[in-house]
């Protein structure tokens, strides 16, 4: 059986590092800060400091100012260190519509309860259609998910080894030739569309 474990080495990123020590489900705390540069610890406080900020509802903006007073980094660091804190524990931006979405159904669910309390129907009626048009009731359902032809970000990670690697593999700095050399040409006639009107 392979033993699929994350092991901390010193040709790894700080990256590489943290992440390691947040998969780490075996060793208690102590042991796992220990394995930690002071580096590492460093950026571990920041980019949990810049999670907790993105939590409180706060812009990336506001979670590099916090950066920038709390350790007194550069604005390019602490804006690193947001990026880095979204790849560790994932990003927010996709999630803002759905969450607001449903903190309003829930303050709405609230003015709801309060106008059937004081016996006011048509209010209440009101209400409750606004709550019914953001779960999306109203809607007719797609037979297509537009979810899964959703366009999607991919960040990847890689250590200068790997990308030495991949370097290696592509040939010439990264870029692949997509021309085949022994293709043929062949004649052609381009056709135009005729205008409304034109013979």
């Amino acid at each position: 059986m392979a033993n699929n474990e994350l092991k901390l080495s010193s040709s790894d990123t700080h990256f590489e590092n943290i992440l390691a020590y947040y998969l780490d489900t075996d060793n208690p705390e102590e042991v796992k800060l220990k394995s930690l540069s002071k580096t590492d610890q460093e950026l571990k406080k920041r980019w949990e400091t810049a999670f907790t900020a993105l939590l409180e509802f706060r812009s990336p903006e506001d979670a590099v100012k916090r950066l920038m007073t709390l350790f007194g980094v550069s604005k390019a660091t602490a804006y690193r260190d947001v990026q880095r804190c979204e790849m560790l524990f994932g990003s927010f931006k996709r999630f803002d519509k759905e969450a607001w979405r449903y903190i309003s159904i829930e303050r709405k669910h609230k003015l709801y309860q309060l106008a059937l309390k004081d016996k006011n129907i048509e209010l209440a009626y009101k209400i409750d259609k606004e709550i019914d048009s953001l779960l999306g009731l109203k809607d007719q359902d797609s037979p297509i998910d537009l979810e899964k032809i959703q366009a999607q970000d991919y960040e990847i990670v890689m250590s200068k080894k790997q990308q030495r690697l991949i370097k290696q593999i592509l040939g010439t700095e990264g870029a692949v030739n997509m021309n085949v050399s022994d293709t043929i040409d062949i004649d052609f006639e381009e056709i135009k569309r005729k205008e409304d009107g034109e013979a």
